[in-house]
């Protein structure tokens, strides 16, 4: 897969309360290319990191303590500054009533873990170009 240089240098910021999958998910990234990745452990971790560095795009997941993937979506569209955002919802959970809350919500994209690891790039790329 071809995948323009600007678009491998955007900043993406995975977010999930398992450590194992934040590095599984940032080595897929990094090993399609993406030089610009970080990471954190929950919502508030993530909107902190916002503040201080611009992100194009969030790779998150659902379900996480302190502040869930979801919550974290809400207070990014509600702050002028983040809002707009491209975000990938990550999740176990495939029960249609998640779907629609995301999609309800805003949500540019849904995926279920485990994922294809070239799906992931794919979906990363088609909502940074």
């Amino acid at each position: 897969m071809e995948i323009p240089k600007e678009v491998l240098q955007k900043k993406i910021l995975v977010v999930d309360d398992a450590s194992s999958m934040r590095k599984l998910t940032k080595a897929i990234l990094r090993e399609g290319g993406f030089s610009h990745v970080f990471e954190a452990e929950d919502g508030q971790a993530a909107l902190t990191l916002m503040k201080k560095m611009k992100v194009n795009l969030v790779v998150c997941d659902w379900n996480m303590p302190i502040m869930s993937g979801m919550d974290l979506f809400l207070a990014i569209k509600d702050d002028p500054d983040l809002t707009g955002m491209p975000f990938i919802m990550l999740t176990s959970a495939s029960e249609g009533s998640n779907v629609k809350e995301a999609i309800v919500a805003g949500i540019t994209a849904y995926m279920i873990k485990p994922y294809k690891p070239i799906d992931l790039i794919k979906k990363v790329v088609s909502k940074l170009v």
